[in-house]
């Protein structure tokens, strides 16, 4: 195990607690997903002890149009859905949550995050088969969360990502609504519990503030150009006017590692920002960047570099990451 895991286990072990910085937000990155397969109940448990600010939900919908947590619209790279439903694959050989009900998803088992070859994307994590992970609703997550907070008097957020809404509306299902319904429902916690929406698709944004009514946090996720499925031009959304377009209705942005960056001045050894961080600054919008990994940092940069450069190179507002007790022992020195 890295050093940099292993100092983070002993923290955990120790429940050692410390003092966030003020204003610099953790946002446990589908639960602790660092530890224990994503998005499952016993990753949120853990992430809720690692007293992050936020706790992370990726929502999909099932064919009877339950909110199921969930980071991808397919089942195979996180669950055995291959093995309990060989046939139930598109055309393309993908599962799609879309296609299963509830109790159908009920069946499946959760593990480790895997490729296509069947290898694990981080090899040093989770490598156990026997423990029986399973995929959750949203309202059980919800549940979760809020009871945990009552019972220990602490107020961790949700940080709630609607995913492919463009996707589910050919799908016949308004994953907007339902997301913003069941929130409206449930009401989680106590009255200010900490309820953020994000998405990646800005007609999205747009449309969860003006036509839906959304008057909460809302988190415009920023992916890139050269990514499959990207809906937006990013550069215009990191222009200035794109900048206040997006400031117009969203309070914040998610943008990648990477994007804060100068590529150029960080080949030469060099962290400075990329311009449009000013402007976003100016724009009065909240960064929070996505995902610090303590296994796995970005390209050209060690995972000792990251944090500081975060908060003295980019003054970020915040950060997702995997693993949680690192990114508090860092604020705490």
């Amino acid at each position: 195990m890295p050093t940099t895991l292993r100092t983070a286990v002993c923290i955990i072990l120790l429940g050692l607690h410390s003092v966030s910085v003020a204003a610099f937000d953790i946002i446990a990155h589908r639960g602790a997903s660092g530890y224990l397969p994503e998005h499952t109940l016993p990753a949120a448990a853990l992430a809720h002890a690692q007293r992050p600010d936020f706790i992370e939900q990726d929502v999909v919908i099932s064919k009877d149009n339950v909110p199921i947590v969930l980071h991808d619209i397919h089942l195979e790279t996180v669950t055995n859905v291959e093995t309990v439903f060989p046939q139930r694959a598109r055309e393309d050989g993908r599962f799609y949550v879309r296609d299963f009900s509830l109790s159908e998803l009920r069946q499946l088992q959760v593990h480790e995050r895997t490729r296509q070859n069947g290898q694990q994307v981080f090899p040093e994590r989770y490598t156990g088969h026997v423990a029986n992970y399973r995929i959750a609703t949203l309202v059980e997550h919800m549940e979760l969360i809020s009871e945990l907070n009552r019972q220990l008097n602490t107020n961790i957020g949700f940080y709630t990502e609607i995913k492919a809404p463009a996707w589910h509306r050919k799908e016949g299902v308004d994953i907007s609504q339902i997301v913003l319904d069941t929130f409206r429902k449930h009401k989680p916690g106590a009255d200010n519990a900490s309820v953020y929406i994000q998405c990646f698709d800005f007609a999205e944004i747009k449309r969860i503030r003006n036509e839906l009514a959304y008057s909460g946090t809302l988190i415009l996720l920023v992916g890139d150009n050269d990514w499959p499925d990207v809906r937006n031009d990013v550069n215009w959304l990191l222009s200035p006017d794109g900048l206040k377009a997006v400031a117009a209705v969203a309070d914040g942005l998610g943008p990648w590692i990477p994007q804060l960056f100068d590529q150029q001045a960080l080949r030469a050894g060099e962290l400075k920002a990329r311009p449009w961080v000013k402007d976003a600054r100016q724009a009065k919008l909240l960064i929070h960047p996505y995902t610090f990994r303590a296994d796995a940092p970005p390209v050209g940069m060690t995972a000792d570099q990251v944090l500081p450069a975060l908060i003295d190179v980019i003054e970020a507002d915040g950060v997702f990451t995997d693993q949680v007790p690192p990114v508090r022992q860092f604020l705490q020195q």
